[in-house]
């Protein structure tokens, strides 16, 4: 679970029952109601479901002030005003002494849950907002509701994180407001650039691991290295919003100085393991630095690893045709790196790139694909997919599948002739310091996942 949730504990009540107020005494340390409540439904072959979660703006300052008997009142009162509002059939838990969880059945055949979800959520916003009369106190409270879509194949871990995720996000920006997960949104600049000096120094950065798997002996044959930032003041920012601010800031060495002395350990100590490789994803910005070259060879050197390890992935779409980029990509390969291209298809721009780089593997992004192959991108974008599929093997790179979520998936893309597969279905991405305790379990998911029927 996210981090900020780690106080998202559990005293649990139905939609209709009634509640069974928080104590004083600090809840569990996680949202386990919702998760069964989701394990339900799918085990029911229940319609879509949406996850809600709620936060009660300035509520522990309410309760504090009416005392132990009339919070808990207050707690059923406002329970009861969010009950009348969802859906039949719909459950909600208290999940902290000021948040609340509900999962909320959609319309079957229903093609655009989100809208859906947050007309749910406008109601029980203003309801909410009405005051609240006890014992002649009249109370004030606004709510922060965070919304995710729920799909049977994916991990009800990752649908109830992104609502909460989302939940965050509107409490960070001061509350009284509405998020979608499917609908992040950008931090505010000025914040960004005045936080980011000093994350490093804060160790306000890590690294997750997200594993990929080899369809030929259902193993796990490495693990892309994905970057984080988490501030106390921004909450989670993702790389794609704070990796420019980095470039802007001059801050890209650095931050490529400490990806690579945080990197090498971990594949020093993975040769107890198995024979895996690396991935770092790279920009063409950091490969028109000559520094991350030498950097390279100096950490391989020095570091005791085989070059081999290590693979750097750069993005189709952003390889120009340009030679400076090209020589950087001709002095890694010199030192035994591997190559990767990401998010190829089979665009004129996907094809220049594989023509220029000539890769050892590239990966295609299926996520678009929908759970069930049909929906989200349609048969024209599958056939475009495993378009650049053939393409990429006729170029001799190996093919990772990336984003698969559902069995449906992973049967398409096992058809198309793709190598390697990495998406939630295998595991979701995890802190690296845990490799050594997890690489096992999903080398075992992996065997149950990949390995032929029979």
């Amino acid at each position: 679970m996210h981090p900020d949730a780690d106080d998202l504990g559990g005293t649990p009540t139905g939609a209709s029952g009634s509640p069974q107020a928080p104590s004083d005494a600090k809840v569990p340390a996680r949202p386990a109601e919702l998760l069964c409540a989701l394990a339900a439904r799918r085990a029911e072959g229940a319609a879509p479901a949406a996850v809600l979660a709620l936060r009660l703006d300035r509520f522990a300052s309410a309760c504090e002030t009416l005392g132990p008997h009339r919070a808990a009142r207050l707690r059923a009162l406002v329970q009861a005003r969010i009950a009348a509002l969802l859906p039949q059939g719909a459950v909600m838990h208290w999940v902290a002494a000021s948040d609340l969880g509900a999962v909320t059945a959609l319309a079957a055949g229903c093609t655009d849950a989100g809208p859906i979800a947050e007309r749910i959520a406008e109601r029980i916003a203003a309801d909410l907002s009405r005051p609240f009369l006890l014992d002649g106190f009249e109370l004030f409270i606004s709510s922060s509701i965070g919304m995710a879509t729920d799909h049977p194949d994916v991990p009800a871990e990752r649908s109830v994180q992104q609502a909460f995720d989302a939940m965050l996000r509107v409490v960070r920006q001061g509350g009284a407001g509405l998020a979608r997960a499917d609908k992040p949104a950008a931090p505010p600049t000025a914040p960004l650039l005045a936080a980011l000096p000093e994350a490093l120094e804060r160790g306000e950065l890590s690294l997750q691991l997200q594993p990929h798997a080899n369809f030929a002996g259902a193993r796990v044959s490495g693990y892309t290295v994905r970057l984080r930032w988490h501030s106390p003041v921004l909450g989670r920012v993702a790389p794609q919003d704070f990796l420019p601010a980095a470039e802007t800031l001059g801050l890209a060495g650095r931050i490529g100085a400490w990806l690579l002395d945080s990197v090498l350990p971990l594949v020093r100590s993975a040769e107890a393991l198995a024979p895996l490789q690396f991935t770092l994803l790279a920009s063409s910005a950091q490969l028109h630095r000559p520094q991350m070259v030498d950097a390279l060879a100096q950490a391989i050197g020095t570091g005791g690893i085989a070059a081999e390890r290590l693979c750097i992935e750069l993005p189709a779409s952003a390889v120009p045709q340009d030679g400076g980029i090209l020589d950087r990509v001709a002095d890694l390969r010199r030192l035994g790196v591997r190559l990767a291209l990401g998010d190829l298809d089979d665009s004129s721009g996907s094809r220049l790139a594989l023509e220029a780089l000539r890769p050892d593997s590239v990966s295609l992004d299926v996520r678009r694909l929908g759970h069930g192959g049909a929906r989200g991108g349609g048969a024209d974008l599958a056939e475009r997919l495993h378009g650049a599929c053939v393409m990429a093997r006729r170029a001799g790179a190996a093919v990772c599948a990336k984003g698969v979520e559902s069995r449906q998936q992973l049967d398409v893309v096992r058809a198309w002739g793709c190598h390697s597969v990495q998406g939630y279905l295998l595991a979701q991405p995890f802190p690296a310091a845990w490799l050594m305790q997890t690489h096992a379990a999903v080398q075992q998911r992996a065997r149950e996942l990949l390995a032929p029927a029979g």
